[in-house]
């Protein structure tokens, strides 16, 4: 145990220094692979972006999948650095693949290294993996500051969040600022659709909670002898559940369209970075309970879900799946803040756990 929790610290130190972008992560990955290729005797299968490494046996008696994410996060000067601590996922994951050189599981276990998180694009892409082989539960996990280091957090239902954002577009026609009756000006409508916002947005009418923040605003320039022809509305929507993330997206296109069509504006809509609920299959909650409690580890219950997303819950809709938290401790800046750091216990934590789990 020792030995892998020191290799996942050199390693993720490596990787920390070779941070890509969701997509772009070429290095990483020929980094993870160097590593298991020297450190194991798994089975890489490589799927472009992608990749996982597999562990069989014959007669298993059962098939599981470890996911971890590769791709880090953009900075305040526009660069990526690993401010979620991808580099801690993935540095966890690669060592305990090759901790299971020359042993018997009585499972096959397949690591899978997944692109573009942060975009949600990568979870979808790597559903691929379910056509390859026989998975019958697939876990991971995030590193959670703002909770006791090294306890593992566990919820029976919604982990994380559904979320996507939604770009506004009303196209209507400029004209001179003096002669504005000859134009179409977009911000009247955009006006009159934040006034509906406590309607869109009631929480009476959905199952759990259900935001909508915006994000972004725009509409013609700085140019005062113009009227503005064109505006945008950038929004954040998130929901506990997928179902209310689809009702409130439904809410909000409708209203958009409406006033857009009473003002004889043209309206379009955009989905973009789209992230299913992360749901936990709760038949698998006494496996990870278990496991903790072989790895000596605490767990403790969040008082509600996460309201950040992980694309973790695209696997969801193709087997059993399960999505845990580690503590990054109480008082650790944020993910995705500058000040962010990955905490080194967090790496003992998760290899204690995962150990635990794959010889259940």
């Amino acid at each position: 145990m020792k030995e892998t929790i020191e290799k996942a610290l050199t390693l993720r130190q490596k990787l920390h220094r070779i941070p890509e972008a969701s997509g772009c992560e070429t290095e990483t990955k020929k980094t993870l692979i160097a590593f298991l290729e020297t450190e194991s005797d798994l089975e890489i299968i490589d799927c472009g972006k992608w990749f996982y490494a597999a562990h069989r046996e014959d007669a298993a008696a059962e098939s599981i999948a470890l996911r971890a994410d590769m791709d880090a996060v953009t900075g305040a000067d526009g660069k990526p650095y690993h401010g979620c601590g991808h580099d801690g996922h993935m540095s966890v994951m690669a060592a305990l693949a090759a901790s299971t050189k020359g042993k018997r599981l009585g499972k096959n276990v397949f690591f899978l290294f997944q692109h573009a998180e942060e975009t949600g694009a990568g979870g979808g892409e790597c559903c691929a993996i379910f056509e390859k082989e026989q998975i019958d539960a697939i876990y991971g996990f995030h590193n959670c500051p703002g909770f006791p280091a090294g306890t593992v957090l566990l919820l029976k239902d919604t982990f994380a969040c559904a979320s996507m954002g939604l770009i506004l577009s009303f196209e209507g026609s400029q004209s001179h600022a003096a002669y504005p009756e000859n134009g179409k000006n977009p911000v009247f409508p955009m006006a009159a659709f934040f006034s509906r916002w406590a309607e869109l947005t009631d929480p009476g009418q959905f199952s759990g909670l259900t935001m909508a923040t915006p994000v972004g605003l725009s509409a013609g320039s700085r140019s005062f002898g113009v009227a503005a022809g064109s505006g945008e509305i950038d929004l954040t929507l998130r929901a506990w559940f997928d179902a209310d993330l689809k009702k409130l997206v439904g809410n909000v296109k409708a209203a958009a369209a409406e006033l857009a069509s009473q003002a004889g504006i043209d309206f379009h809509s955009e989905e973009q970075d789209v992230f299913p609920a992360t749901i936990n299959n709760p038949q698998l909650y006494s496996k990870l309970e278990n496991a903790a409690s072989q790895a000596g580890l605490s767990c403790m219950t969040p008082r509600e879900p996460f309201r950040w997303s992980e694309d973790f819950g695209h696997y969801g809709s193709r087997c059993p799946a399960f999505f845990c938290g580690i503590g990054g401790g109480e008082d650790a800046a944020g993910l995705h803040t500058p000040d962010y750091r990955w905490n080194d216990a967090v790496t003992e934590a998760a290899i204690r756990l995962f150990s635990a789990l794959i010889h259940i």
